[in-house]
């Protein structure tokens, strides 16, 4: 099975995953950084106005594939 890598960001704070997770295609690597997506979200602290969780899923070759974001903000309106 291909190893696919979930590169993490946080509004701006990267952190690059060493090991990559086996899944058996891409399609399977997208769902997989989708629900960690609403995992990491449900667990932000509290008293966020705004946030930008991201996902890049690359290859064993290094290149990217697909991105996956999920952006939070908390607008006061008049």
């Amino acid at each position: 099975m291909p190893r696919y890598f979930f590169d993490f960001q946080d509004t701006g704070v990267s952190a690059s995953d060493p090991e990559g997770t086996e899944c058996k295609d891409l399609e399977e690597a997208k769902r997989e950084a989708v629900v960690a997506l609403l995992e990491m979200t449900a667990e932000l602290p509290r008293g966020y106005v705004h946030r930008e969780l991201t996902i890049t899923v690359r290859d064993e070759d290094g290149r990217n594939l697909v991105q996956a974001v999920i952006t939070f903000e908390v607008r006061v309106l008049d």
